[in-house]
């Protein structure tokens, strides 16, 4: 060995050096090729094939025309409604509600519409007054609900307030269960710090309980969003060319919708 050079680290060790002999490529045979291929393709097919099912799911109803759509845009936001629920998709009823207020800042929570009413251009909701978006909705009554079914969006902007008339009826509405637990959470306090043997006794308390609530406690009132803009969107391409239609208020009215660009 000239001078300069170093042996290799393992052999001067007394181990034979790793690459002074050759080591044996490993193939894998054909048909461990093709199965890995179709493993592949399993996985990235099936997040296609979500997609081709939604987009495929819209298409169904074709694109929106202009001259067709309805003077009134509640009447298109209950037809949308009644596709997404004989489709089955998942919540076809809940929309996203968001709020804002200086103190808390924007905030957005998914919650069930109950109601589209055509005649004063609204929808309703429930939860408890009390609660994040009772408190900012009690503080700025502006808002907006985002629905979404697939490659179809609603957004509908507008002023919410406590439905006072519809508190009892909606109420009696809720399945049984969900009537006891407000039930319940009436002198706990819906969103307060519980331990965690507190929320078991108040599920083994559901479980528990036969009675039929019918009056609504004060963890619960009905809310109804008055609209002044609906926007419709629907995509039915690969690219940004979509169907994108705004309804605006004008007084007890509605003005003629404007088709937006994507």
């Amino acid at each position: 060995m000239s001078w300069g050079q170093r042996e290799p680290r393992l052999a001067r060790r007394g181990c034979p050096d790793p690459w002074a002999r050759a080591w044996p490529v490993r193939r894998r045979p054909a048909g461990d090729q093709t199965r890995t291929m179709q493993r592949w393709l399993s996985r990235t097919s099936s997040l296609f094939s979500v997609r081709t099912h939604r987009r495929n799911w819209t298409q169904k109803a074709g694109g929106l025309v202009e001259a067709e759509l309805p003077a009134n845009p509640m009447r298109l936001l209950d037809e949308w409604l009644a596709a997404a629920l004989e489709q089955g998709h998942i919540i076809e009823r809940g929309f996203v509600l968001a709020t804002s207020t200086p103190e808390e800042g924007p905030t957005a929570r998914t919650v069930v519409c109950r109601d589209v009413c055509e005649d004063s251009g609204s929808i309703t909701f429930g939860t408890n007054p009390n609660s994040l978006k009772g408190r900012s909705l009690r503080d700025e009554p502006r808002c907006e609900a985002v629905f979404r079914w697939g490659t179809r969006q609603v957004r509908l902007r507008g002023t919410c307030a406590v439905d006072d008339d519809n508190t009892e009826e909606m109420f009696r509405t809720l399945p049984r269960a969900a009537r006891v637990s407000l039930e319940l959470l009436n002198p706990v306090g819906q969103g307060n710090d519980v331990s965690e043997a507190k929320h078991q006794e108040l599920l083994a308390a559901v479980e528990a309980s036969s009675s039929d609530p019918q009056a609504p406690p004060a963890t619960f009132s009905a809310y109804r969003i008055t609209a002044s803009t609906l926007e419709f969107y629907q995509s039915l391409r690969e690219d940004f060319i979509v169907d994108r239609f705004l309804y605006v208020r004008d007084g007890a009215a509605w003005n003629p919708p404007l088709r937006l660009a994507g």
